[in-house]
């Protein structure tokens, strides 16, 4: 089965591209660093300030539905595409996206992109910032120094 777009427009998959120095790395194992990010239900909430807590509404195979709420009561849905190494969210706001992939034994390069459809370009600097955060508290909660 190939795989099909989560929204059927010409605007569900955002593009976007990072120079080499903004894309962190951990010295987590890439299977242990994945397996803490693919548990989205328990560490989305510690890693994301947006986001208090998260349901998971339904589940088959890779894809994934799920509910989140924001610290000021605000619900969005996701429909998701969680693969080892890969995951990828469209909700009715925005999208959000995040890769791991080995780098030698013991270390991992990630990516993670964020994107409101309201804002734009606009929101990029507000993003920028939100994911340094983020990052920010990702290594804390792996136990590396930020």
């Amino acid at each position: 089965m190939a795989d099909t777009p989560l929204r059927d427009n010409r605007h569900a998959w955002p593009i976007c591209g990072m120079s080499p120095w903004t894309k962190p790395s951990s010295t987590f194992p890439s299977n242990s660093f994945w397996r803490f990010i693919e548990d989205l239900k328990t560490n989305t909430p510690r890693i994301e300030a947006a986001v208090s807590r998260l349901e998971i509404l339904d589940r088959n195979g890779d894809r994934l539905r799920l509910k989140s709420r924001s610290p000021l009561g605000f619900w969005d849905e996701f429909n998701v595409i969680l693969r080892p190494g890969f995951c990828v969210m469209q909700g009715r706001s925005g999208q959000i996206g995040m890769a791991a992939r080995p780098e030698g034994e013991s270390k991992t390069r990630y990516f993670h992109f964020e994107g409101v459809r309201l804002l734009g370009r606009f929101g990029r600097p507000f993003f920028v910032w939100r994911i340094r955060q983020d990052f920010r508290r990702l290594r804390k909660l792996l136990g590396e120094s930020a």
